[in-house]
């Protein structure tokens, strides 16, 4: 039995923390979304833990920082075990110095679960909802729409939409059904992962723990008190037969016994257990016209360095506002830059985890614990595992005129702090930039360009400097901010609503940001603008 088509803007396959972004981000912009997930039920469990600073700041400005942070781990120390079980180093390594224009400079070790309820409540607070046991059988696709085949409950549906979005893991039927290579390889003989949550009894609850273990990896036990668990992760050997054999405790219980020589430790209460097989692969287009494809459906990787759910939220913040634009009459090209923009960061974040992948194996536990610690603090040799230097220079949507700035077209925009002139409070530029909205800071008391409807201006001047009271003013009183984003006389910076700079100049007389808005916005008729306090 086949039901009449439903039809939405867009439909997100797959419900997990790559789809909920996409679905928050699409819904605060008043797009019609759906998102469905062939699962019965919402999952449990640690899993991806790690939230790192760059998404800690996308998530901040989807409005559910603060309940992720209430369910955050305090930071420990890790005490670094040898083969012989003798204590080589203790570190506490979730808890990095400060970096400028950064809130959030460190990681949040939070369970995936409390991560998916997050967004998944502030998606439902639109009045929409995730639905559960919709499993996608095909896709079909037309010049102005796609036809999703889906079975509920035994029978066939269809949905239609203008554009289906793949969020749906590394096993996506989105992407087999579009046909889009999953191009790498399966580390079969290298790397098995033992990957669980259950209680443990007999270790130190206050510290983590980890033990050099060869090849394979580290065997990692770490407290996470408010799941009421602890998260255990466990090379396993390479396969010699079939691998159907259940996984249980006493699984767990045999790999710490196979690695680690400390009696008294034992295993109970499992809530979540699976085995995890490193793949090293991803998608040779991110795009098949209106099908798209986000997060593990796209990239998988070694989970060094914890880059997986990280890169997927941003491939998700980079699309939805594109989506949107769109679907409210922007040029269809601004959609092909979302593979331009995030095909590249997927080829650097498989390089860079596989590198750290080898670098962390090993029993020598001074050096592997060392390049760990090196990761988490900020001075990882292959990669910036916060994502806050990710970049989109030199792409189509980077437009640069005069002389160049400390911050580029391209860059992460970063914040500071400073006063709001209408309030005579404290302010933050990410402030400024929360919404959906595209921002224009104009430095200095030059004009103000021609701009059409929905772009937040405002003002960034010195505390002691003559301003007009119409306008809404940022009182950069400690100079923190013309220092980050290097501009020393007067200039324009253009943040796309991903928070990303989209165009530089000292020229605020330049037809540039006109010429740059007419290729992300629908064509409308620009109008002169105040800077207001519109927020």
């Amino acid at each position: 039995m086949t039901d009449p088509e439903v039809t939405t803007d867009v439909l997100i396959v797959g419900a997990g923390p790559v789809g909920l972004t996409l679905a928050c981000d699409l819904a605060r912009r008043d797009v019609d979304v759906r998102v469905i997930d062939r699962a019965d039920a919402h999952p449990v469990g640690t899993r991806a833990r790690g939230v790192r600073a760059r998404t800690q700041e996308v998530l901040e400005d989807l409005g559910v920082i603060a309940e992720l942070i209430e369910h955050a781990e305090t930071p420990i120390p890790t005490r670094f075990y040898d083969a012989e079980g003798r204590l080589v180093r203790e570190a506490t390594i979730y808890d990095p110095p400060p970096v400028p224009g950064a809130p959030y400079p460190g990681s949040l070790i939070v369970g995936q679960q409390f991560t998916e309820a997050a967004l998944r409540g502030s998606f439902e607070s639109s009045g929409r909802r995730v639905e559960l046991g919709v499993e996608l059988t095909d896709i079909a696709q037309h010049h102005d729409a796609v036809t999703a085949m889906v079975r509920v409950g035994g029978e066939l549906r269809r949905i239609r939409a203008r554009y289906l979005v793949g969020c749906d893991g590394a096993g996506s039927t989105v992407r087999k059904r579009a046909r889009i290579s999953f191009l790498g390889e399966t580390w079969d003989d290298r790397q098995r992962m033992l990957f669980g949550n259950l209680g443990v009894d007999g270790l130190d609850s206050t510290v983590a723990h980890m033990w050099a273990t060869g090849p394979g990896g580290m065997l990692t036990l770490y407290p996470m008190p408010k799941s009421r668990t602890w998260f255990f992760t466990a090379p396993l050997p390479p396969r010699s037969g079939p691998d159907d054999a259940p996984i249980t405790v006493e699984t767990f219980t045999e790999a710490f016994a196979r690695h680690v020589a400390m009696p008294g430790v034992s295993f109970r209460d499992p809530v979540y257990l699976s085995v995890y097989q490193v793949n090293v692969r991803m998608v040779d287009r991110y795009r098949d016209r209106r099908v798209f494809l986000a997060g593990d459906a796209a990239h998988v990787h070694s989970p060094a360095g914890g880059q997986g759910m990280n890169t997927g939220i941003q491939d998700a913040y980079n699309l939805g506002w594109k989506l949107a634009e769109v679907i409210t009459g922007a040029p269809e090209s601004l959609l092909d830059t979302y593979e331009e923009e995030r095909m590249p960061i997927a080829e650097h974040v498989l390089a860079s985890t596989t590198t750290r992948s080898k670098s962390w194996a090993g029993s020598d536990t001074m050096r592997v614990s060392g390049r760990i610690v090196e990761a988490f603090q900020g001075r990882d040799p292959f990669a910036d595992t916060s994502q806050l230097g990710i970049t989109y220079r030199g792409g189509s949507l980077t437009v640069e005129t005069g002389e160049p700035l400390k911050v580029r077209a391209g860059d992460r925009a970063p914040d500071a702090r400073g006063v709001d002139s209408t309030t005579n409070g404290d302010v933050r530029l990410f402030d400024l930039f929360r919404g959906s909205h595209i921002t224009l800071l104009i430095f200095g008391h030059g004009p103000i360009p021609q701009l059409p409807p929905g772009v937040h201006v405002h003002r960034v001047l010195p505390a002691a400097t003559r301003r007009d009271p119409s306008e809404s003013v940022f009182i950069d009183e400690t100079g923190e901010a013309r220092d980050l984003y290097g501009v020393e006389g007067d200039g324009l910076v253009l943040i796309r609503p991903d928070g990303y700079i989209g165009l530089t100049t000292d020229d605020p007389k330049t037809s540039a940001v006109a010429e740059y808005l007419r290729k992300i916005l629908a064509v409308a008729p620009p109008k002169p603008t105040s800077p207001r306090a519109d927020r």
